[in-house]
């Protein structure tokens, strides 16, 4: 009998940040970390302990939603992929699932939906990962990761695996505990919930059962709309800004942004998309401070032509 096969964490030196983004921006860093289970990441936290990793270590999926710096960074970009698919997502007869932190969420909607699970829909068009979902509570279309999340799995630095209930991870509009914006009325309670340096693992999520039929045609409804409305086969990085809770009733952040007549602004090769006013495409060769700037600008003219101030839904890197 042969002896059974342990996955290593995949280590790359020299790598270049914009490989690992969406929007293909970002500098060089001095080391790349693939994994895709718990033991893979105890691991990690072992190499860094003893100093075998170099600086801090960054998180990321698919780099769907965060801004790297031109300039790169010194350390450790930690990155979650799927391994096994069978094993990293694993549901129940009953409409729950486990799934493994860099699971795609679209093949997550699209699994949930042959097996007649309602509610996954919504994921279809979002280009990241169950990581990236939970930390940033993702949403599309009225609906958001916290509808379906029950609790998620950390790992803490020491190695020890914690489950934690969805109510205790400061879920508000596109923020949670693990995006450091968590809802002010629950702060306090997800800060007690999430010991510091604390890695997602995986989330358990659930859904309604229902017909496959009816959730394929949902989904495909969504997919459609996703694809006439917003620039899905340019680099980006979703939607730049959170719509506002002050703005004109019905006025999303796009509809702000397209209404100040902002379309195809640009700065060098980041350029507001002219099919969806909240996304920044990168035209070719965009670097993060045109990026910056673009968001600064538009910021700035929105604020003069409505008054109504836009927080950034994008997460960028502060060196």
């Amino acid at each position: 009998m042969g002896a059974s096969l342990t996955r290593r964490p995949r280590i790359r030196s020299r790598e270049r940040l914009s490989r690992y983004s969406s929007i293909r921006i970002g500098g060089p860093i001095s080391s790349v970390v693939c994994v895709s289970s718990a033991e893979e990441m105890e691991e990690v936290f072992d190499l860094k302990s003893r100093n075998k990793l170099p600086g801090p270590l960054v998180f990321s999926g698919r780099g769907s939603n965060i801004l790297f710096p031109d300039q790169g960074i010194e350390g450790t970009l930690v990155r979650f992929e799927p391994g096994d698919w069978a094993s990293a997502c694993r549901w129940t007869e009953e409409g729950e699932v486990y799934a493994e932190a860099g699971y795609p969420l679209p093949a997550l909607a699209r699994e949930a939906a042959r097996r007649g699970v309602g509610g996954f829909e919504f994921l279809s068009g979002i280009p990241g990962t169950v990581g990236g979902a939970a930390v940033m509570n993702a949403g599309a279309g009225g609906r958001e990761w916290s509808d379906l999340c029950k609790s998620v799995t950390v790992m803490t630095p020491s190695g020890t695996v914690e489950t934690i209930s969805a109510e205790r991870l400061g879920y508000g509009y596109r923020t949670s505990c693990f995006s450091g914006r968590q809802d002010q009325s629950m702060a306090a309670s997800a800060q007690e919930s999430l010991p510091r340096g604390s890695v997602l693992l995986g989330a358990l999520l659930s859904g309604p059962c229902t017909a496959p039929e009816v959730c394929l045609a949902l989904l495909t409804r969504h997919l459609d709309y996703r694809k006439r409305t917003q620039p899905l086969e340019e680099p980006s990085l979703g939607s730049v800004f959170r719509n506002p809770g002050d703005g004109p009733e019905g006025y999303t952040a796009g509809r702000l942004i397209e209404e100040a007549g902002l379309k195809g602004e640009r700065r060098g090769g980041i350029m507001v998309s002219l099919r969806h006013a909240n996304f920044f495409v990168n035209t070719g060769g965009g670097s993060e401070r045109e990026f910056r700037d673009l968001l600064e600008y538009v910021a700035q003219r929105v604020r003069e032509h409505w008054g109504v101030v836009l927080e950034p839904e994008v997460r960028m890197w502060n060196a």
